[in-house]
């Protein structure tokens, strides 16, 4: 969403060139053009994954860690090149690390959007992972990106990325290089508290891609360790787990009072008839999207340390953040029996949201980063 939106943002006053992945398959005409009715020009590569996968493969005695490895294609370098020899560019941007090489050499001016600090996530990811295949993994993409992260930024003029705490670990690879800080940002119309926070049902929700390994182990949790604490001093209280691609063991976690979701059209609607966003997070880098979708909905939220990065809510007013498990029930309990302190905090919740995380926060971000990388006032 957010490379939609800046794309939006940008095409307003400028001629912008998109060239993008398209996964198994070249997009639909009418994909196509949605993106082009902003005023983009549109350059799809087909990115077949069993390819890449084999070519990961040969290539792991090279530099590249796994998950840059990945999105080397000849045919989006060559797309690329081409571009760039017959257009005259004053800016290139490379969203994502992935897409760092294919920009690397070029002598115009460049910004590379990190988001996170990809040694962060990696190293966090390993400690938490109790799966042997996941911590080899893991720890390789560390090895990796400790060389690899340093390197592939300093060719960029500006890196922005959403967190200070992720600046700050970039510092530590590369402490020379210009950072700043471009957030993410949620549709506050689209997702808003559409009725009464009292009006709603006694639910605890939690969304996320499904998929995703540490969305799957937080879903895993709030299910089997988590719920069965709360529901013995509430015992109506129900558990939605809502989002994309869920794997069997999400599905399996369905019962009397729990309740999985897979591939909802809409989760706004979801968010709005829930009392309580629950998030386990313990791991991981950057800012979590569900955090800013689940609090502009008006839900009270419990989350920890980690996941309020890059929010920055205050404990006891926009949200209650917990150190441990105990804290997670604790905090849970307390809003699910004080109904009062659960609206006024839902109502902060939101406020913080309208004032830090819209998309006209972000676009005001990174038009200052172009501003001073043009010098211009």
């Amino acid at each position: 969403m957010k490379s939609y939106h800046l794309l939006r943002h940008l095409a307003k006053e400028n001629d912008v060139t998109l060239v993008a992945f398209s996964f198994g398959g070249l997009p639909t005409a009418s994909e196509v053009k949605a993106i082009e009715d902003i005023g983009v020009k549109v350059y799809p590569i087909k990115l077949n994954p069993l390819m890449s996968g084999l070519m990961t493969g040969l290539r792991l005695p090279l530099e590249y860690p796994l998950e840059i490895s990945f999105y080397l294609t000849s045919e989006f370098r060559r797309t690329v090149d081409k571009l760039c020899a017959e257009n005259d560019y004053d800016l290139g941007i490379a969203f994502f690390m992935r897409t760092a090489e294919y920009l690397k050499d070029k002598s115009f001016k460049k910004i590379l959007i990190a988001e996170d600090c990809r040694v962060l996530y990696q190293s966090r990811s390993f400690t938490r992972s109790d799966n042997i295949l996941q911590k080899i993994v893991r720890i390789w993409e560390v090895m990796k990106l400790k060389k690899y992260e340093p390197k592939i930024t300093s060719l960029y003029d500006f890196v922005t990325l959403v967190t200070k705490e992720d600046i700050s670990e970039m510092h530590k690879g590369n402490p020379n290089l210009s950072y700043r800080l471009v957030t993410n940002g949620v549709d506050i119309d689209r997702y808003a508290p559409y009725c009464q926070y009292k009006e709603r049902e006694k639910n605890i929700i939690f969304t996320g891609k499904l998929s995703v390994w540490a969305n799957t182990m937080m879903a895993i949790k709030i299910a089997n360790e988590i719920m069965p604490r709360i529901r013995n001093e509430v015992p109506d209280v129900k558990l939605q787990i809502v989002g994309a691609n869920p794997p069997k063991s999400v599905k399996s976690l369905s019962n009397d009072f729990v309740e999985v979701h897979p591939n909802v059209p809409d989760l706004a609607k979801y968010y709005t008839n829930a009392r309580i966003f629950l998030h386990p997070h313990d791991g991981a880098s950057g800012i979590q999207n569900k955090l800013l979708e689940a609090m502009a909905s008006g839900c009270a939220v419990v989350t920890t340390p980690t996941g309020n990065q890059g929010i920055y809510a205050e404990h006891g007013k926009d949200a209650m953040i917990a150190k441990n498990d105990e804290e997670l029930v604790k905090h849970t309990l307390t809003l699910l029996n004080d109904e009062d302190l659960a609206v006024e905090m839902s109502e902060n919740a939101r406020s913080r949201i309208i004032n830090t995380h819209t998309w006209e926060v972000v676009f005001e971000q990174i038009d200052g980063v172009i501003r001073e990388l043009f010098n211009e006032e």
